[in-house]
């Protein structure tokens, strides 16, 4: 409503003017006549534009132009106009009278800007003359005066101000007027509760007094001189940096923790302490600042200057700008390194203990289960012969029922004794008294006469048995009872573990330096979880009262046992439950063998060495090269009582060497050696000169025994391929016969 009344006057004001210059003009047309028709119309548009601006100055210039048309422009009493000069000043007065009330609107607007900008502002603002009286103040500093600004404006500041007579602001007020230079005083104001910043900027005739509400400033400083002080004394390491991940501040745990002074982090890239591996995560702490969130309590690694490592727990916040706007980041790390150690031990104590507790309680539930299985598996044979033998003691039993007694009798009780067997063989391993009687063995006859024990158990369930054997396996050095036990054992457990109509197959073959037997059935496989345990004593896949089959699961620790005591291996693979499975055994092939820590029952006299009485290899000078100690010392003792001269060297370097030294006689050689083979070594001899040894004889005395070695052999240069184990009187024999060439 105020504004509309206001736009009314001042229109009515530029009206009034026109009227106004109009009678004027008309009173003086007696005397000008038709001569200056605008004079008195310019104070007119003047004293209108100041008034209302812009409008009311050119509704004022619009009507004093058709009144002097009308009136004093020829021809008169008409809005004609007659000359070119008269269009001309007609357009000059339009022109002046619009550049009037354009320059009026534009200082009236300046006036209304500077005016709403000094009443907008929350600070205050105030003008006093050289009188020191208010000319002009702000709602603020009437709000600091507790009056209305109509009783102020006009006023001593003084007066309004008293407790402010005597005091700084004064003696600054008035050094800023004589002086001509700004002042400026920070002050509590007990009527705002804080503290207030006074500029002063002295001009013309007066004083421009700016006062600014500072107590959030006041604030600030306090906390941040507080804060400043609480990170400076943390423990833990604060550091800020901003978007880019540059150091901003760096605190004094921080060059403690890290190893750095601020003057060398601050101004870095935070990649400082982070390792090469772990700048990712830089990224991707900065993309969830960035995004507005927090990292809390991130465990990760950094590095301290001298390169070691440092565990530390990580908490890093957003630094928001005055604006809400994220500037940075804030980051507080605690060295968690000495807790983490001491959880990792804990860890580990309470691993082992756990394993041990396990470990204890599946020896206690094998120990407890193995008694059952015991008990169970002694006293069934034994109801058989305990009721039989009752039966037989009655005299109440024909003949044929008497046969059937005594079989069972005897089938029970060797069931018994194989039982005791196997618990005392297990006995005797475990404190190293089993013996072996060594001899040299026929692998395929050990596996036929096991075959042929477990065959009518096979029979009776319908399985199919099937023995492979591949030509030229040869002999090995081994206790024949003790294989069959191996291999029986074998059998015995597929031909147990695989139902009706299946197949189990028992396979011979040589494979480099060893002899393999490989047992494989259709059976009911062995899990994964079983799996590394079924060599153990006393263990079973399942030793339920429901288990389908008997034993006291000791037959594959025997296999083990045994076929390491022959210097061999045997291993177990199962692809799964339901789907069969293989065991492998290998045997070393040697010259000799008598693996360590096995006794071999010595005869009870010495035997003589099966050698031809009439063959001598007096004056015969034999070079033996073998890595294999055993082999190596048996032929060189066979050559040496037969007369000849032997030199041993259990490398093909070192036999190449003394080979060249004194070239001899008769060359015997490993194929398989360290280094370099033997099929390198004779190439070597072959490419001398034959004054120099390069046609001497040699023979290939190797556990390669495959027609295709022999021919490899003597592609090489060697004159003959003797696989082994071979016996000693034929080696003798050969010797001398490559001697005599």
């Amino acid at each position: 409503m105020g504004r509309s009344a206001g736009f009314r006057m001042r229109y009515a004001v530029a009206v009034a003017c026109a009227v106004a210059a109009v009678l004027a003009r008309m009173s003086l047309a007696s005397v000008w006549g038709l001569t200056f028709p605008y004079l008195t119309f310019y104070p007119a548009v003047l004293l209108s534009a100041g008034v209302g601006g812009l409008g009311p100055g050119l509704v004022t210039t619009g009507l004093c132009a058709l009144t002097a048309v009308y009136f004093w422009i020829p021809p008169t009493h008409s809005f004609l106009i007659g000359t070119f000069g008269d269009r001309v000043s007609l357009a000059g007065f339009l022109f002046i009278g619009a550049a009037i009330s354009a320059l009026n609107e534009l200082v009236q607007r300046r006036e209304r800007y500077a005016k709403a900008i000094m009443e907008s502002i929350t600070d205050g603002f105030a003008v006093v003359d050289s009188r020191w009286r208010f000319r002009f103040l702000n709602e603020q500093v009437a709000r600091l005066a507790r009056r209305e600004r109509q009783a102020v404006t006009g006023r001593s500041i003084w007066e309004i101000f008293p407790e402010l007579v005597g005091t700084s602001v004064e003696t600054e007020a008035r050094r800023a007027i004589a002086e001509e230079t700004p002042r400026g005083i920070q002050l509590f104001a007990p009527v705002l509760g804080g503290w207030v910043d006074v500029q002063m900027y002295p001009s013309r005739g007066g004083l421009a007094l700016y006062v600014r509400d500072i107590s959030d400033q006041k604030q600030a400083a306090v906390t941040s001189s507080r804060l400043a002080a609480i990170v400076e004394s943390s423990d833990d390491a604060i550091v800020s940096k901003d978007l880019t991940g540059t150091i901003l501040s760096w605190n004094s745990a921080a060059e403690r923790m890290f190893g750095y002074p601020a003057a060398e982090a601050v101004g870095r890239h935070i990649t400082l302490i982070i390792p090469a591996e772990r700048h990712h995560e830089e990224d991707t702490v900065l993309a969830r600042i960035r995004s507005g969130q927090s990292v809390d309590h991130f465990e990760t690694v950094r590095v301290h200057k001298d390169g070691r490592t440092i565990e530390v727990s990580l908490t890093v916040s957003p630094i928001r700008g005055a604006g809400g706007e994220i500037v940075g980041a804030s980051k507080i790390a605690r060295d968690i390194s000495i807790r983490k150690r001491i959880d990792r031990e804990r860890l580990e104590f309470l691993a082992r203990e756990q394993a041990a507790r396990a470990e204890a309680e599946a020896a206690n539930r094998a120990k407890d289960d193995f008694l059952t299985t015991l008990s169970h598996e002694l006293r069934t044979p034994l109801n058989a012969v305990y009721g039989w033998a009752a039966m037989l003691r009655t005299g109440q039993v024909d003949e044929t029922t008497a046969t059937r007694a005594i079989d069972s009798i005897m089938r029970n009780a060797n069931a018994q004794v194989q039982l005791i067997d196997d618990m005392l063989d297990v006995s005797r391993i475990a404190s190293g008294k089993l013996r072996l009687e060594l001899q040299s063995v026929e692998l395929g006859a050990v596996i036929d006469a096991a075959a042929d024990a477990v065959r009518p158990a096979a029979l009776a369930k319908g399985i199919r048995l099937d023995v492979l054997r591949e030509p030229n396996t040869g002999p090995i050095t081994g206790d024949p009872n003790r294989l069959q036990q191996v291999v029986w054992n074998l059998l015995s457990n597929a031909v147990k573990f695989t139902p009706r109509e299946g197949r189990v197959q028992a396979r011979l073959r040589r494979a480099d330096s060893h002899l393999e037997i490989v047992v494989t059935d259709t059976g009911d496989g062995i899990a994964a979880d079983f799996l590394p345990y079924v060599f153990e004593r006393f263990r079973q896949g399942d030793s339920s009262s429901t288990r389908p089959h008997g034993g006291l699961g000791l037959g594959l620790t025997l296999v083990k046992h045994l076929v390491e005591l022959h210097g061999g291996a045997v291993s177990a693979e199962s692809p799964g439950l339901g789907q069969g499975a293989t065991f492998t055994v290998k045997l070393p092939v040697s010259v000799a063998l008598v693996p360590a820590g096995v006794t071999a029952t010595p005869p009870s006299s010495p035997a003589p060495l099966p050698v031809a009485s009439l063959v001598r290899l007096d004056g015969t000078r034999v070079l033996v090269i073998d890595d294999d100690l055993d082999g190596l010392t048996l032929v060189t003792e066979v050559l040496r009582r037969v007369g000849a001269t032997v030199e041993a060297s259990r490398s093909a370097a070192q036999g190449f060497e003394r080979f060249v030294a004194a070239p001899p006689d008769v060359l015997i050689s490993d194929i398989e050696m360290p280094g370099e083979d033997g099929y390198a070594l004779m190439r070597r001899i072959r490419a001398l000169d034959p004054t120099r040894g390069g046609r001497v004889p040699a023979i290939a005395l190797t556990a390669y025994g495959r027609r295709e070695d022999r021919l490899h052999a003597i592609t090489a240069g060697f004159s003959m391929h003797v696989p082994k184990p071979v016996d000693p009187a034929e080696l003798v024999t050969l010797v001398e016969s490559l001697a005599l060439r």
